[in-house]
């Protein structure tokens, strides 16, 4: 086991506003998002079940066709190929933390290069 952080797992601009960054273990990925205000994530859907924990800022869902606002210390829980989207509320920046599982091999992504990281 080794010791790793944040601060060493590149970041990647996904879609405007929205930077991503990637662990993955043998079972699970953990994804760190930091959206920017006015940032919108498109809907998609995959085949792992996701939990996402809003760390800080204020954050729009859109699951399967039902919004929610989730705010810091709240969480989603997302069943597996079930459309979703977000939007960021308000004028501050918005993190979160998603567990995927099992782990994950494609990441949603406006461009091929993106799509793959680890």
């Amino acid at each position: 086991m080794a010791a790793i952080s944040w601060s060493d797992v590149p970041a990647t601009e996904v879609y405007p506003g929205i930077s991503r960054q990637i662990l993955s273990g043998d079972r699970q990925t953990m994804v760190r998002y930091v959206y920017q205000p006015g940032s919108v994530f498109p809907e998609h859907h995959h085949p792992e079940e996701q939990v996402t924990v809003v760390i800080s800022g204020q954050i729009e869902f859109s699951v399967a066709g039902e919004t929610v606002v989730l705010t810091t210390g709240q969480a989603a829980v997302i069943p597996p190929n079930v459309p979703h989207g977000a939007r960021v509320i308000g004028d501050a920046p918005v993190e979160t933390f998603n567990s995927m599982s099992p782990r994950r091999e494609q990441h949603p992504a406006p461009n091929p290069e993106s799509r793959n990281e680890r």
